[in-house]
């Protein structure tokens, strides 16, 4: 990325909070902006997360915050047909039901919501304990589900190599989707500095 133009960028709009905001969703949302990923999680200074919810609701994004703590918001943004495709898949509701966040194991029109709050709770939960953080949330940010299992059985220990998520399965599909993820995010700040909002970095690269 380029770093130089970033600071400059931030130095000169460090009074725009929605300048401000394009520039973390560039950095930290890219991949799910451009359709890559059916979610993302970043967290957001009140004020961007209040400015955030204006800008989704025009996009046709949807969102859910899962933490307001110290100033910030922790925000899981999604888009829902595709988050409910991922959640269909077989062996993520089994995975989820065995966490404890599904009943039945089968997704219903409600689930998103019900899966959030649980995750919500949970999130919560470790920020007043520092105990128990719920990594299944990588699960639910689209991440190989045998990867997510990993990380929890070696409690983060003696993977393959480290990414976006840690791998601990197909280390060469990993790299290559974390070359995918690298021109995603490359595209979205370039655009960004050119002015772009977030219906325009919402498109396909």
């Amino acid at each position: 990325m380029p770093v130089e133009e970033i600071t400059q960028y931030l130095q000169t709009n460090r009074r725009s909070c929605k300048k401000a905001l394009h520039m973390q969703l560039a950095i930290h949302c890219a991949p799910f902006l451009k359709g890559i990923k059916e979610s993302a999680v970043v967290s957001l200074p009140r004020d961007q997360a209040v400015e955030f919810s204006v800008l989704a609701a025009r996009t046709g994004l949807n969102w859910y915050f899962l933490l307001h703590e110290d100033g910030k918001d922790m925000v899981f943004i999604y888009r829902k047909k595709e988050l409910e495709r991922l959640l269909q898949k077989e062996d993520v509701s089994a995975f989820l039901k065995n966490r404890g966040y599904l009943q039945s194991g089968k997704i219903h029109p409600f689930s998103i919501c019900r899966i959030l709050s649980e995750l919500s709770r949970r999130v919560e939960a470790y920020y007043r304990t520092k105990e128990n953080f719920p990594h299944e949330i990588g699960v639910l940010l689209g991440y190989p589900i045998e990867d997510v299992e990993g990380f929890i059985a070696n409690e983060g220990r003696d993977c393959l190599c480290t990414g976006y998520w840690k791998v601990y399965q197909n280390e060469q599909r990993a790299k290559h989707i974390f070359a995918a993820f690298d021109e995603a995010r490359e595209v979205t700040v370039r655009e960004v500095l050119e002015g772009k909002e977030l219906l325009q970095l919402c498109t396909s690269i």
